[in-house]
């Protein structure tokens, strides 16, 4: 049956995993998108290396004729900059594939961003505008050179904590049908919790300022959904190691302040916050008013949940 758990938790976590990189907004997308006879076919470029050239191509078909000349737009002004005020770039076309063209753009230091978009003239008139699908442009950030020690050390210690957290989970759900031992949740859940806070803090910190030259973008500093997303799921972590500081310690620092059925019950809990949380892609953006009601409500419920175990766990003694 150990065995049995570990795999289920190892394959689970790859699954995980590979899914949340799949759905990060950092990565390139293929767009296909007819515009007014023309058809462009192009792979989004949303990072690009900081003080260098992010190269942006485009396959431009259809449209009457083919004497059509494509502009690259692009500024560092701000997403709400009027399109006449962004710098325009001829795109040339790739001798070697028809229909392909391409410009490249200088980038910035690292945290920096210009939004992008594609023009067609003909005879200094717009014929087709590529964009995103609610007419906004498209953004490319300016990324720095992490440390291969960094990347690792936060990628090694994320997939150490959701590894655990499955894990915990798996016994919890024991616990709920009402057999089991709190030990093993417990011990997986406290090494989630270090493996979270070590990984997602120190090694998050380093993430952020040699990739974007910021140190974090979590409430109350900022609405990043990557830093929150961790910030959520630490707290939560936190609230499961605490709960059960009795078992935990064998009595040295309390009792526990739920029966073993509830703790199994928050404990599941805790994979399903997990799977949200994963789900949610990485780099997408929340308004600040949405990001700091989530963050610290959910953190003031976290707290209320344990104080009133405390409660009622005091209460039951006497």
């Amino acid at each position: 049956m150990k065995i049995i758990r570990i795999v289920a938790a190892l394959i689970l976590t790859l699954i995980l995993l590979r899914i949340a990189k799949e759905t990060s907004r950092g990565h390139p997308e293929h767009l296909v998108r007819t515009v007014n006879g023309f058809t462009f076919d192009m792979m989004t470029v949303p990072k690009g290396p900081e003080k260098s050239n992010a190269r942006i191509e485009a396959t431009i078909k259809g449209g009457p004729g083919t004497d059509f000349e494509p502009v690259l737009l692009y500024t560092e002004r701000g997403i709400n900059t009027p399109p006449m005020q962004y710098e325009q770039v001829p795109m040339l076309p790739v001798d070697s594939v028809p229909m392909l063209y391409y410009a490249n753009v200088p980038t910035g230091e690292r945290g920096g961003r210009l939004h992008y978009m594609i023009d067609l003239m003909k005879d200094d008139i717009m014929e087709a505008r590529l964009a995103q699908a609610d007419g906004k442009p498209f953004e490319l950030r300016y990324i720095g050179d992490v440390p291969k020690v960094v990347l690792i050390g936060h990628i090694g210690l994320m997939f150490a904590t959701v590894f655990c957290v499955i894990m915990a989970a798996l016994h919890a759900l024991s616990l709920v049908r009402g057999g089991g031992n709190v030990i093993p949740m417990e011990r997986f859940f406290f090494w989630s919790f270090v493996f979270a806070l070590v990984g997602g803090y120190p090694f998050g910190f380093g993430m952020n300022w040699f990739a974007f030259h910021s140190i974090w973008e979590g409430v109350p500093f900022g609405t990043d959904a990557t830093d929150n997303k961790t910030q959520l799921l630490v707290a939560y972590l936190l609230l499961m190691t605490v709960a059960n500081l009795g078992t935990l310690t064998r009595g040295k620092l309390g009792k526990d302040i739920w029966s073993p059925k509830t703790s199994g019950y928050f404990g599941v809990a805790a994979f399903v916050l997990m799977l949200v949380i994963y789900l949610i892609p990485h780099s997408i953006q929340f308004s600040a008013v949405s990001m700091y009601l989530v963050c610290y409500g959910f953190i003031a419920l976290a707290a209320l949940i344990y104080l009133i175990g405390i409660r009622r766990a005091r209460g039951s003694t006497t």
